[in-house]
């Protein structure tokens, strides 16, 4: 998984650093437990409306909730594939970090 100790070392390997923080692991690691909890509760919440949402649309129109969750999702990793590749563009460095090299 990705708990803070995995992104905090793969952050530590890939030479970057948050800024006003020290390059240590432990203290990345703190830092990260603060947001990430709060980051996954939001997006359970995201998907919780989604859900309702598309289930709304299924009862409403012909449209399936499972086909709009599966539409959403496809659309998301598209941006995150995009979003990539312009990062990787602009930012050579950043191959390591995303393992792309």
């Amino acid at each position: 998984g990705l708990d803070s100790k995995a992104v905090a070392r793969q952050i530590q390997m890939s030479g970057m650093q948050i800024p006003g923080y020290r390059r240590n692991i432990q203290v990345l690691e703190k830092y990260l437990d603060r947001y990430i909890p709060r980051i996954t509760v939001i997006g359970g919440v995201f998907i919780g409306v989604l859900s309702v949402v598309a289930n709304l649309f299924g009862v409403i129109g012909a449209v399936g909730g499972t086909g709009l969750l599966l539409a959403v999702s496809i659309t998301y990793r598209l941006y995150e594939e995009i979003a990539s590749q312009q990062i990787m563009e602009m930012y050579p460095f950043m191959r390591g970090f995303f393992g792309k090299e």
